[in-house]
């Protein structure tokens, strides 16, 4: 069976239009769809100067008038260095009197709706010690070597991306699956953490273990030693709230383990420009993360759409086999890197050895995810800027049709 999906595993976000004279803030959002919104739900960015009462109280009062509207008020809140905020539910006329005219906030942004999508899935049937993988997949042959004439292995260090966690934001994580054993008995697959309500600590979807098996499977992977951890942020569905809070949770739990410079998020997700998701991307670079973003499938400007257009994001296109930008992937100075979208195999999420192949710049962004693992732990890397520049300084010339795009696709310094 061929199942096709349409939007790239997108997070299809907007903002409602606030009105300029009752506005706080509003963002360059504000004039997304209205059939991507969720109702009622916000993103609410404090000003930075706000102090731990100011916002206890602000909290407070929210609670009591979105309860009093029947709604269930602030369902979560994000504190970020840099980016401090909460998640409410409330009705927008309660919103205009409490947070629009509020001294405390930044700026609003509303809710919108998820989406996870890739341009094709086929779905699954039942000076160093290198190291060869002979028939590789074509996305790993390709940014291991610098011509487009070794399609028929994969050349890399032993050092393989060990020690290095990768987060997924994505659908979750077959943290089960075979492509994540860790050679000893063991696997290299964590449950993190999960913003989707109602949903279980699984990959419903097959996106996100999909995506992992291209960072790290052991056959499908870039980085075959990493460990990888599973923050899902979309289920069948979701919103950008969700995102959000995945990137909040994934920076706290690096700091925690004493290893932001050595840790890499990666977001294979999609959606309109959205000022709080991009601040949170800066908010996890400056705490000296990776952050790898798909570039979108919509062969348009990526400056368009967020975590994309971060400026402190990798963002990644997609090219084909022949080094040709592929004909859905977003363009324009925004996308930093290209590397393997097409036809490309990897993990599932149906049982333990499931495969399937999918095509989209959600395929692209993992390639370099893995190589942000492989070359922290060959390397010796610590930084979301020493990483980036690696990654970006050695990579390879010749990508078609880039149209504005920075001319590279994705390089692990190895090959020929």
């Amino acid at each position: 069976m061929r199942l096709v999906i349409t939007a790239l595993c997108g997070l299809m976000t907007g903002l409602f239009m606030i009105p300029t004279a009752l506005a706080a803030a509003t963002t360059k959002n504000d004039w997304a769809p209205a059939d991507t919104v969720v109702p009622k739900k916000y993103i609410i960015k404090y000003k930075p100067d706000i102090n731990a009462l100011e916002r206890e109280l602000h909290e407070a009062n929210v609670n009591v008038k979105a309860r009093n509207g029947g709604q269930r008020g602030i369902v979560a809140g994000f504190g970020m260095p840099g980016l401090q905020g909460y998640i409410v539910e409330i009705p927008s006329s309660e919103l205009a009197d409490l947070v629009q005219q509020s001294d405390l906030i930044e700026y609003i942004e509303k809710d919108t709706i998820a989406k996870v999508a890739v341009a094709d899935i086929t779905p699954p049937t039942p000076k160093r010690a290198m190291t060869s993988q002979y028939n590789a997949p074509w996305g790993l042959a390709r940014v291991s070597h610098r011509t487009r004439d070794h399609w028929d292995h994969y050349y890399y260090d032993s050092s393989a991306g060990k020690d290095v966690r990768v987060y997924v934001l994505d659908t979750g994580i077959r943290t089960t699956h075979a492509e994540f054993a860790d050679g000893g008995g063991g696997g290299r697959a964590e449950w993190g953490a999960n913003f989707v309500a109602g949903s279980p600590d699984a990959d419903e979807a097959g996106h996100g273990t999909h995506v992992t098996g291209v960072v790290a499977g052991v056959t499908y992977g870039v980085a075959k030693r990493a460990t990888v951890v599973a923050v899902k942020v979309l289920g069948r569905g979701g919103g950008m709230s969700g995102l959000l809070q995945g990137l909040d949770w994934a920076v706290a739990d690096a700091r925690q383990r004493g290893a932001a410079g050595r840790t890499v998020i990666n977001m294979s997700l999609s959606g309109a420009y959205t000022q709080s998701v991009n601040d949170g991307v800066s908010a996890a670079t400056d705490a000296g993360l990776i952050v790898v973003a798909a570039a979108g499938n919509d062969n348009g400007s990526a400056a368009e759409w967020s975590p994309a257009s971060a400026p402190s994001a990798i963002t990644v296109g997609a090219i084909d086999r022949d080094d040709r930008r592929a004909g859905f992937s977003n363009w324009g100075a925004a996308v930093e890197i290209f590397a393997p979208g097409g036809g490309i195999a990897s993990a599932y999420n149906s049982s333990d050895s499931a495969t399937a192949t999918m095509t989209g710049t959600s395929m692209a962004a993992p390639h370099v995810a893995g190589l942000a693992a492989y070359f922290i732990a060959m390397d010796g890397l610590s930084g979301s800027l020493a990483v980036t520049e690696r990654i970006l300084d050695v990579a390879t010339k010749g990508v078609g049709d880039p149209r504005g795009a920075a001319d590279r696709i994705g390089y692990s310094a190895d090959g020929a």
